[in-house]
């Protein structure tokens, strides 16, 4: 039985590395292809605006990943939920159109590059934590065997 919590365990670990690995190179993609688009440095017809969309994919297929992780990793639920919550947040910032940010009140008085930013950060920062969260648990859960 120890044998295959240990094993479990290691499984875990390899998931949230994976599924960082992934999401912190779909954000540098992501990042790199709509930041020089919307800044003006790239047009929309170069190589680098066809990363986006991959970019897209490994972020969200990586926070899908950690996620995972973190419920098989059993971190209590109330942590994954404030991650949630913020990651939410940095959704809204990062995909929501520029009107409804201004509209909604919370808009700073950014440009929308800036939202963009800002809502990637947010998600990413929060992936970051539940990672923590989750080598946490684990190493907690290696102790009791």
């Amino acid at each position: 039985m120890q044998n295959r919590i240990a094993s479990s365990a290691g499984q875990i670990s390899k998931l949230a590395y994976t599924g960082l690995a992934m999401h912190l190179v779909g954000f540098a993609l992501g990042y790199a292809g709509e930041g020089l688009v919307l800044q003006g440095i790239a047009g929309i017809n170069t190589g680098i605006a066809s990363l986006a969309p991959v970019g897209d994919l490994l972020y969200a297929l990586g926070l899908v990943m950690v996620v995972l992780a973190a419920g098989r990793a059993l971190v209590p639920l109330k942590y994954i939920l404030i991650a949630g919550v913020v990651i939410g947040v940095g959704f809204f910032y990062k995909s929501a159109p520029h009107e409804i940010h201004m509209a909604s009140g919370i808009g700073f008085g950014l440009a929308h590059p800036q939202h963009i930013g800002i809502g990637a950060i947010m998600i990413t920062i929060s992936t970051i934590a539940i990672v923590v969260l989750t080598l946490r648990q684990r190493s907690i859960m290696n102790k009791t065997l």
